[in-house]
Protein backbone atom coordinates (compact mmCIF):
# COMPACT_ATOMS: atom_id res chain seq x y z
CA UNK A 1 0.00 0.00 0.00
CA UNK A 2 0.98 3.42 -0.30
CA UNK A 3 -0.10 4.58 3.07
CA UNK A 4 2.76 6.65 4.33
CA UNK A 5 3.42 8.13 0.95
CA UNK A 6 -0.02 9.36 0.33
CA UNK A 7 -0.13 10.99 4.12
CA UNK A 8 3.23 12.44 3.90
CA UNK A 9 2.35 14.95 0.53
CA UNK A 10 -1.00 14.90 2.36
CA UNK A 11 0.89 16.18 5.75
CA UNK A 12 3.53 18.53 3.35
CA UNK A 13 -0.18 20.42 1.66
CA UNK A 14 -1.59 21.02 4.94
CA UNK A 15 1.90 22.37 6.39
CA UNK A 16 2.10 24.55 2.75
CA UNK A 17 -1.85 25.88 3.69
CA UNK A 18 -0.63 27.34 6.83
CA UNK A 19 2.37 29.01 5.64
CA UNK A 20 -0.17 30.45 2.94
CA UNK A 21 -2.66 31.29 5.88
CA UNK A 22 -0.08 33.10 7.78
CA UNK A 23 1.27 35.16 4.38
CA UNK A 24 -2.57 36.40 3.99
CA UNK A 25 -3.15 37.37 7.72
CA UNK A 26 -2.38 41.08 8.52
CA UNK A 27 0.66 40.65 10.95
CA UNK A 28 2.56 37.33 12.13
CA UNK A 29 0.85 34.76 13.77
CA UNK A 30 3.50 32.30 15.04
CA UNK A 31 1.02 29.73 16.16
CA UNK A 32 0.02 29.33 12.59
CA UNK A 33 3.36 28.83 11.18
CA UNK A 34 4.36 26.93 13.93
CA UNK A 35 2.02 24.38 13.07
CA UNK A 36 2.80 24.57 9.12
CA UNK A 37 6.43 23.60 10.24
CA UNK A 38 5.11 20.69 12.13
CA UNK A 39 3.18 19.53 9.46
CA UNK A 40 5.76 19.74 6.63
CA UNK A 41 8.21 17.98 9.36
CA UNK A 42 5.73 15.16 10.06
CA UNK A 43 5.48 14.83 5.82
CA UNK A 44 8.98 14.49 5.21
CA UNK A 45 9.28 11.38 8.25
CA UNK A 46 6.16 9.77 6.52
CA UNK A 47 7.91 9.97 3.32
CA UNK A 48 11.41 8.54 4.83
CA UNK A 49 9.08 5.99 6.48
CA UNK A 50 7.67 5.29 2.97
CA UNK A 51 11.29 5.12 1.37
CA UNK A 52 12.53 2.56 3.87
CA UNK A 53 9.80 0.86 3.24
CA UNK A 54 9.90 0.42 -0.26
CA UNK A 55 6.41 1.48 -1.23
CA UNK A 56 5.91 1.39 -4.68
CA UNK A 57 5.46 4.68 -6.49
CA UNK A 58 7.26 7.56 -6.86
CA UNK A 59 5.19 10.18 -4.80
CA UNK A 60 7.75 9.93 -1.30
CA UNK A 61 10.22 11.59 -3.47
CA UNK A 62 7.89 14.26 -4.60
CA UNK A 63 6.80 14.41 -1.06
CA UNK A 64 11.14 15.54 0.18
CA UNK A 65 11.55 17.63 -3.36
CA UNK A 66 8.27 19.50 -2.54
CA UNK A 67 9.90 20.05 1.34
CA UNK A 68 13.11 21.23 -0.22
CA UNK A 69 11.60 23.66 -3.11
CA UNK A 70 9.84 25.02 0.36
CA UNK A 71 12.48 25.55 2.46
CA UNK A 72 13.88 26.75 -0.41
CA UNK A 73 10.80 29.64 -0.96
CA UNK A 74 10.72 30.28 2.48
CA UNK A 75 14.09 31.63 2.69
CA UNK A 76 13.90 33.10 -0.16
CA UNK A 77 11.23 35.60 0.53
CA UNK A 78 11.44 35.63 4.35
CA UNK A 79 14.88 34.42 6.12
CA UNK A 80 13.65 36.37 9.00
CA UNK A 81 10.86 33.10 9.31
CA UNK A 82 13.61 30.79 9.29
CA UNK A 83 15.65 32.56 12.55
CA UNK A 84 12.15 32.48 14.04
CA UNK A 85 11.43 29.01 13.70
CA UNK A 86 15.05 27.88 14.88
CA UNK A 87 14.18 30.11 17.95
CA UNK A 88 11.13 28.34 18.83
CA UNK A 89 12.65 24.69 18.06
CA UNK A 90 15.71 26.63 20.45
CA UNK A 91 13.46 26.95 23.44
CA UNK A 92 11.38 24.21 22.95
CA UNK A 93 14.19 21.61 23.03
Amino acid sequence: MKRFSISSIVLIFIGLLFFILNWLIDGYVEPIVLTGVIFILLGVVFSFIAISKREKGSLKYISIATFFIILFLVTWFDPIQVLRMMTWFKNII
